[in-house]
């Protein structure tokens, strides 16, 4: 898929959706022009001045599965938002290969990275925060 055309479709699917934690936060969306996968780590590490050792990778399939399957099924915004990150699990498969969770833990506020790469190697990163007191 284009890369203009990639962005507004991820764009739509980002739209609304929240990141829970002990607060919300959005996702957005950065363009990291072409990086090998080995490489994200060590750009995220630089990004927030840390150590590759406060970075913790966390499985796709758990980070996912923890969103869609923790929500309280009588609580219809939270089902709504946990049903858009399903979809958007389901976009990032079909359109990114190397699909990454990263958390920098440094602190109670969590930068969350999921990153992927697009056929000509372009890292696209979702991003936002956890809050973990």
């Amino acid at each position: 898929m284009e890369n203009i055309a990639l962005l507004k479709q991820l764009t739509d699917k980002t739209a609304g959706i929240l990141y829970f934690s002990e607060s919300e936060y959005p996702l957005t969306i950065e363009q990291w022009g072409v990086l090998p996968p080995a490489e994200v780590p060590g750009k995220i590490a630089a990004l927030h001045h840390v150590s590759p050792d406060a970075l913790k990778s966390v499985e796709e399939e758990a980070f996912f599965s923890h969103i869609t399957t923790a929500a309280d099924p009588n609580d219809a915004p939270i089902v709504a938002n946990a049903q858009k990150f399903k979809a958007l699990r389901q976009f990032l498969r079909e359109n990114l290969t190397n699909i990454q969770i990263t958390r920098v833990e440094a602190g109670a506020s969590i930068p969350v990275y999921i990153t992927g790469h697009q056929a000509d190697g372009t890292c696209i990163a979702l991003t936002t925060t956890a809050i973990e007191s």
